[in-house]
C-alpha cells in the first residue's frame, strides 16, 4: 500500500496546481516562472532551450487568453531522484468552450534551487 505523499511530492503537486492556474488565467509569465533559466523543453515540434525561449514559444503559439483554454495537470507519478531532484509524470488536458479538448503526457524533471523547485527538463507530448 502506498503511504502519504512525501514532502517533495506535495510541494511539486502544489507548484503544478499553481502553474495550471496561471495558464488558465492567461498569465504565461507566471506559468513559465517555474522553469529554470537554462531549462530544456522537448515537444513533437522541436527542442527549446532556456526559460525565455520557452516563454517566447508559448507567446507565439498562444497570442491571447481565449486561445489558451483551461489547463488541468493530473500527476500520474512522482519520483524522488535525490534530496534536490525529482521527476513528475503528468497528464495535461486543455479545454475550451468552443472546440474539442486536447490532452497528452509530460515528463518534468525538477531541481530544488535556492528559490524553490524549478523545471530543468520538460518533455511534453
Amino acid at each position: 500500500m502506498a503511504g502519504p505523499p512525501s514532502a517533495p511530492a506535495q510541494e511539486l503537486a502544489k507548484l503544478l496546481n499553481e502553474q495550471a492556474a496561471a495558464w488558465t488565467r492567461g498569465d504565461l509569465t507566471a506559468f513559465c516562472s517555474v522553469y529554470a533559466e537554462d531549462a530544456t523543453f522537448l515537444a513533437p515540434s522541436g527542442l527549446t532551450k532556456s526559460r525565455q525561449a520557452v516563454l517566447d514559444r508559448y507567446r507565439a503559439k498562444y497570442v491571447d487568453k481565449t486561445g489558451m483554454g483551461t489547463l488541468v495537470l493530473e500527476i500520474e507519478e512522482t519520483r524522488e531522484l535525490s534530496a534536490d531532484a525529482a521527476s513528475v509524470v503528468a497528464r495535461w488536458t486543455l479545454t475550451w468552450p468552443d472546440k474539442p479538448e486536447a490532452s497528452g503526457l509530460t515528463l518534468l524533471v525538477f531541481k530544488k534551487m535556492r528559490d524553490g523547485w524549478r523545471i530543468v527538463q520538460d518533455a511534453s507530448m
